[in-house]
């Protein structure tokens, strides 16, 4: 093992090298008149007129599960996502003469084109978007049904609601991602 000595000693080599000079401070950390210099050299200037100085980015990720939340789920997509299923249930579904499946092709169908034109995928709000607009519709379209039967019509709406929303974000992006492809 070596000496506590030999690891103190300053090699007049690596000093030029660095570019730090001598100072007044004593190997043990205090001053020629016997207080504390904290360590610090303040004599040399180290390298604050260099011609490239970089500029730290600000971290985005705030850590712990507010951060991984917010970048999981989006509120603002949701609402875009949960706009569109409405729209896809009440206004394409309305207007589409298939009975009691007009509102899932409406849900799939503007989630399809929401898909296509999204930048990110959005998978958890398309899906939860789709179960909520699903709940809704059969809960309002069947008061009495959906309490007599103990729920499981409502389960059965959003289930199909969040299969609709889901297939159809899923199309829209692969649609998307093929156009933008390179070949």
């Amino acid at each position: 093992m070596s000496e506590r000595t030999d690891d103190l000693t300053i090699e007049e080599e690596a000093v030029d090298e660095v570019g730090v000079g001598e100072t007044d401070a004593s190997v043990d950390g205090t001053d020629e008149a016997g207080g504390l210099d904290g360590g610090f050299d303040t004599e040399t200037d180290f390298g604050t007129e260099s011609a490239e100085t970089e500029v730290a980015e600000p971290a985005t990720d705030t850590g712990g599960l507010r951060g991984r939340a917010a970048d999981a789920f989006s509120v603002t997509s949701f609402a875009l996502q949960l706009v569109g299923a409405l729209v896809g249930t009440f206004v394409v579904g309305g207007a589409l003469p298939l009975g009691p499946l007009s509102g899932v092709v409406g849900v799939l169908a503007v989630l399809f084109v929401l898909g296509v034109v999204s930048t990110e995928a959005r998978y958890a709000e398309a899906g939860a978007a789709g179960v909520l607009v699903g709940v809704l519709t059969t809960v309002l379209g069947s008061i009495t049904l959906s309490v007599v039967s103990g729920g499981l019509v409502p389960v059965a709406g959003g289930v199909a609601g969040g299969l609709a929303a889901l297939v159809g974000h899923y199309a829209g992006r692969d649609l998307r991602e093929g156009l933008t492809r390179d070949l």
